[in-house]
């Protein structure tokens, strides 16, 4: 089975990304398969499937976190402002693309 190279995820108004003002930013936190995270460059954020992503980009870092208990992943993004349509198979708020 090919790699994940890409993910886009749903995340309506933002919800818990950190925009650093450098041109990167932190997703807040995902539950992700550690594998999946470590082979993914580039994640997009969208405001439905159905909408292009505003905010996207290569990651630069990422980091497993604690969240409710659970093990869930954060990816720093340098943002290269180009817009992505949804992406990738996968079910609900995740789309993962394989390459």
């Amino acid at each position: 089975m090919a790699r994940v190279i890409g993910m886009h995820f749903v995340c309506r108004d933002d919800l818990n990304v950190t925009d650093f003002g450098d041109g990167t930013f932190e997703t807040g936190v995902w539950y992700v398969a550690a594998e999946h995270a470590r082979t993914v460059r580039v994640v997009a954020l969208h405001a439905s499937r159905d909408t292009p992503s505003y905010r996207q980009g290569m990651v630069i870092s990422r980091r497993a976190v604690l969240h409710e208990g659970k093990t869930r992943f954060v990816f720093r993004v340098r943002d290269d402002g180009q817009a992505r349509a949804w992406s990738g198979g996968g079910s609900g708020e995740k789309g993962y693309v394989r390459g």
